[in-house]
């Protein structure tokens, strides 16, 4: 009974670790400009060039192994990824830049920063911020970080906090994006009550860091 009681707890543990999401706004450790969607063998070079020194190789798959290697070395999948969804079968790392189809990316939480350019014409794709949210957003939603003060989730009537507001997101239910104006984007929001609200909401920060995420899980 023992041993089957263990073994499950590894199967949760197991199971829980493939599916990487951030849930607070310092779960991401790297800002940049958005996201790169990434396939493996990902590829890591030093120079946007297919002539550049190779930096890391990073190997993964969807098959719920909740692990990779990045050159020979095996790391789990939350040192690495920024999101990481084995059932929508989309693997995300930040991007730092672009340099037309090469994107420059960065590995989230590993303690060796890993950063290197990576070719997009091998089925990798960067998604800017406005992107991000409209293309995934839409499609799947969107979620607020846990750990929002009540000022982030005001709905404001303009991309400024010197409009008037519309409201507030309490319990929501669902969160559509419909346009994205630098740092803020307009949603829609079906709450808890089944009430429809409409705003801009300021999804990221001064700084840089994220507010909301899409709701891949």
């Amino acid at each position: 009974m023992k041993k089957l009681f263990i073994s499950f707890l590894i199967f949760l543990n197991f199971a829980a670790l493939a599916e990487v999401m951030p849930y607070y706004i310092n779960s991401l450790k790297r800002n940049g400009i958005g996201f790169t969607s990434v396939q493996s063998p990902l590829v890591m070079r030093r120079t946007p060039s297919d002539e550049g020194e190779i930096l890391e190789t990073l190997n993964f798959d969807y098959t719920g192994s909740a692990s990779c290697l990045v050159n020979k070395t095996r790391c789990s999948i939350d040192e690495v990824f920024s999101a990481y969804s084995e059932n929508k079968k989309i693997a995300l790392l930040t991007t730092l830049d672009v340099s037309e189809n090469w994107s420059m990316v960065c590995f989230n939480q590993i303690e060796r920063p890993v950063c290197g350019w990576v070719d997009e014409k091998l089925n990798n794709r960067y998604y800017n911020w406005g992107d991000f949210l409209n293309i995934f957003g839409r499609k799947y939603g969107l979620y607020l970080f846990k750990d929002l003060q009540k000022s982030d989730k005001v709905l404001y009537a303009g991309h400024m906090k010197q409009t008037n507001t519309t409201g507030s997101i309490e319990l929501p239910k669902r969160i559509t994006p419909w346009l994205v104006q630098g740092n803020w984007v307009l949603v829609k929001v079906n709450d808890f009550n089944n009430q429809l609200k409409t705003g801009w909401l300021n999804y990221r920060d001064d700084r840089g860091k994220l507010k909301v995420f899409v709701k891949f899980d």
